[in-house]
């Protein structure tokens, strides 16, 4: 009878258990349009306990099923080909829509949301400001924010300007109300994360009482503020907040609706005036197939954190995505990893995803797509055709159609090596794009590095050792070269001329070792270091940074210049230098420029690429400038904060500091 006792007391115990795991396992997906209400997913698990016990049991799964000797290239490229509808090795043909719908806003003073408008062009069609009297630009004013404590947190934020007044986040997680004309502080906000509107941030007062609002994101949170006094607004969500999933980006409107994307893979739809939650799309990876096995769920990674866009005709959001973690190692996440490293076309009307295009396949090189897709039109055989087209870190420029998603140009697939590591299983293709042109080196040659004597005894080791080329799979405990690891281009992405249909990047050419260390429990992590000579300098032959010219309707590079100098004009040229500030062209015929390591503010003729003007900023830039009107005088704006990521790599060149200087003409 004890026994009895003791036994129902264990089964209740267990039932309660597991019941305790299946709760801690399940999730209520309230409002969204394309999940199960209830979701049973490792990523739910808030319980450390459970979290183990669910590795544990992954790990005993995963190598049940996914054994080496099974694999080879014959079924890998049948379940890619299946997977990409690849019909032959090589080509993707265009198929282009025709559609032409109401032209582009010029923005002629106002800039209200970060990198310019809902295409995020970044291109003012200003000219008071033009290469004919470049030569009279001097400082306006600065602005400080008297807050140094910035946790080494740098401004990645693109300033917005609206009647003359440039609200910002600033050093200290403060957004200020600035005015353009004088720089004089009109009001602070509260404070707020050290990293608020990390990417961006929107003016509008499309709402019923026509106020003007700031909306921006604050981690999980979406903040509205009263434009006028920097006080929440009251009458959104609960008094100017309301809880979303985690985001740096810049938020859209459109008609009612108020649009984020978050980390959580999902497209949130709030209601504008009040902040309800209406829907949510969940754009991860769905896939569920590979080899007749269940596909692990890309859990981690493929984060939009480089921005979105909308085509407000159409309802047409498009969301670029990051790739999936971790970085070279991919042993737990087989297949595609569809809608990483991609363009995403989410349809607001009939809530639902029009197409995907992944540029790598099952990355893990860490190429993500990290810049904002914009929107655009090129003219072709007398016809115009609307475009998103986005920078990638590989120098790419993709440019598709935005209803099919297909390219605009011819694109090639070229065999890739497969991986040595168990159980990783990489894309027998990859796209190795011709046109357009490459704006960066993305396939290491060993003739790009330096002589070898500029290098010490074990770099040169771990140099002539080391494996490179297309698509050169990580290995373990020995090393590959590779670009684009920082770029590429970045998060600031690039600046395009509607009117004239050219593209204006910069970039990175800076090449690392990457590889990949074993522990003893076989745990994978991911090695990278950027390769270095004995003066501290990149270890490649310049340039390290450039910046491109590229004609749209071609695919064509007009010009590629340096950007920056680390070497006082080595033999008379600018080196370089790998650079996370931006730029911002214009109809002046002017490219404003920042980010380099010479901390410096270049105009460049957008024409011709030369420079036209230099001025050394107290900080490194550290966002693309923004120019607008005040007072009917033409100014540019840039951040001078110091760079997070150049910090990592030259923390002898990198300070963090508090500045932003406007420039106009002399009067």
């Amino acid at each position: 009878m004890r026994n009895l006792f003791l036994f129902k007391k264990i089964i209740l115990l267990t039932l309660a258990l597991i019941i305790f795991y299946l709760v801690d396992f399940s999730k209520i997906n309230y409002k969204y349009v394309n999940k199960n209400f209830i979701e049973f997913d490792y990523k739910n698990l808030d319980s450390e306990i459970n979290k183990k016990i669910y590795l544990l049991f992954e790990k005993k799964f995963h190598k049940f099923f996914f054994r080496p000797n099974e694999y080879n290239l014959a079924n890998r490229r049948k379940f890619f080909d299946d997977e990409l509808y690849l019909k032959d090795k090589k080509i993707l043909k265009s198929q282009i829509s025709t559609l032409n719908i109401s032209d582009y806003e010029k923005l002629l003073g106002d800039w209200t949301r970060s990198h310019g408008n809902n295409y995020s062009n970044r291109f003012s069609n200003l000219k008071n400001i033009n290469s004919k009297n470049i030569n009279k630009l001097e400082l306006a004013w600065v602005y400080n924010s008297n807050n140094n404590k910035s946790n080494n947190i740098d401004i990645q934020c693109n300033p917005i300007a609206v009647n003359g007044i440039i609200y910002t986040p600033v050093v200290g997680g403060h957004i200020v109300a600035i005015d353009g004309y004088s720089g004089r502080e009109l009001w602070r906000s509260e404070k707020f994360n050290h990293d608020v509107a990390r990417r961006g941030i929107l003016f509008s007062n499309e709402n019923k009482n026509n106020i003007p609002r700031l909306y921006f994101n604050n981690g999980a949170k979406l903040i509205v503020l009263n434009a006028s006094t920097g006080k929440r607004d009251p009458f959104f969500g609960k008094n100017g907040s309301i809880r979303t999933g985690y985001s740096k980006i810049t938020p859209l409107i459109y008609k009612k609706n108020l649009i984020i994307a978050s980390w959580n893979k999902d497209l949130e739809v709030y209601d504008l005036e009040n902040g309800n939650l209406k829907w949510k799309y969940y754009f991860g990876d769905n896939k569920k197939k590979y080899f007749n096995q269940p596909e692990y769920d890309n859990r981690k990674g493929g984060n939009p954190w480089g921005g979105i866009s909308l085509d407000y005709d159409r309802g047409i959001v498009f969301i670029t995505t990051g790739n999936p973690s971790n970085y070279f190692d991919g042993t737990k996440r087989p297949g595609i990893n569809s809608n990483s490293n991609s363009i995403i076309a989410i349809s607001i009307s009939e809530q639902k995803e029009i197409w995907s295009f992944q540029e790598t396949i099952h990355d893990i090189w860490n190429l993500d797509l990290p810049a904002p897709p914009v929107l655009t039109s090129i003219n072709k055989n007398d016809k115009k055709y609307d475009v998103v087209l986005t920078v990638t870190k590989r120098g790419n420029t993709l440019i598709l159609d935005r209803l099919t998603g297909k390219p605009f140009f011819d694109m090639e697939y070229d065999f890739a090596p497969n991986s040595k590591i168990i159980n990783e299983f990489t894309s027998p293709f990859q796209l190795n794009l011709k046109i357009p042109e490459p704006f960066s080196k993305n396939i290491f040659k060993f003739n790009d590095l330096k002589d070898l004597n500029n290098f010490n005894y074990d770099i040169q080791t771990k140099l002539i050792d080391a494996k490179h080329g297309f698509f050169t799979p990580p290995e373990i405990d020995r090393n590959i070269l590779i670009y684009n690891f920082h770029g590429g281009a970045e998060w600031m992405g690039a600046s395009v001329d509607h009117q004239n249909q050219i593209m204006f990047v910069n970039s990175n050419e800076i090449a690392w070792f990457a590889k990949l260390d074993k522990d003893n429990k076989n745990n994978l992590s991911s090695q990278f270091k950027r390769i270095k000579d004995n003066n501290n300098l990149p270890g490649t032959k310049p340039p390290w940074g450039k910046i491109t010219s590229i004609n749209l309707k071609t695919g064509k590079i007009i010009w590629s210049k340096p950007f920056g100098d680390l070497t006082n004009k080595l033999n008379g040229e600018y080196s370089g230098t790998e650079n996370f500030g931006g730029l911002t062209a214009t109809d002046g015929k002017l490219i404003f420029a920042t980010g380099t390591l010479d901390s410096k503010f270049y105009v460049f003729n957008s024409e011709t690429g030369d420079i036209l003007y230099e001025y050394k900023l107290p900080y490194i830039g550290s966002s693309p400038p923004t120019t607008y009107l005040a007072k009917n005088e033409q100014f540019v704006i840039v951040h001078s904060t110091g760079s997070y990521s150049l910090e990592q790599g030259y923390p002898e060149i990198n300070k963090f500091g508090d500045a932003i200087l406007a420039f106009k003409l002399k009067n």
